[in-house]
């Protein structure tokens, strides 16, 4: 999705910069965060923490820095952005096996999220790209602390 994005885009850079930018609105597929009425009303979340340890460490989003229970499984790979090295959905899925979670309920509920919502929409676009049919982008941990009542601190 967003890689075909990224090269539909550079093959009519020469256009113009209206044109990339009218291209980049048609064919975006990350989902921007969702409303905190929509994440609260998810039973039982599953919530995937997509950012570089780096980001968690420093509380990129917070506060709070990072929400209890969730998973941290870095869409970038080794620190490099995604506008350099796109991250597949296979590449995504492995990843959260790796971190000792088996995604078998194609209609559990899942958030993703990193410091406000870039790559949380792009690993919640490459989970539905997979099938799996309740994934939500929840932009950052303090959107969804207060969506879900978590304390702030």
């Amino acid at each position: 999705f967003w890689f075909v994005d990224r090269c539909l885009m550079m093959s009519i850079t020469s256009k113009g910069f209206r044109g990339a930018f009218m291209l980049k609105r048609v064919f975006s597929t990350k989902p921007g965060p969702v409303s905190a009425d929509v994440l609260a009303a998810l039973p039982d979340p599953l919530i995937l923490d997509v950012r570089d340890p780096s980001e968690v460490a420093l509380g990129k989003g917070g506060p709070p820095a990072s929400i209890f229970g969730s998973l941290n499984v870095p869409l970038n790979h080794n620190g490099t952005s995604q506008h350099e090295r796109p991250t597949t959905a296979e590449e995504l899925l492995f990843k959260i096996k790796e971190a000792g979670v088996e995604l078998t309920d194609k209609n559990a509920a899942i958030i993703t999220h990193c410091g406000s919502g870039g790559r949380g929409g792009r690993a919640a676009a490459l989970l539905t790209s997979l099938g799996f049919s309740n994934v939500h982008n929840g932009g950052g941990p303090s959107h969804i602390a207060s969506a879900l009542s978590l304390p702030k601190k």
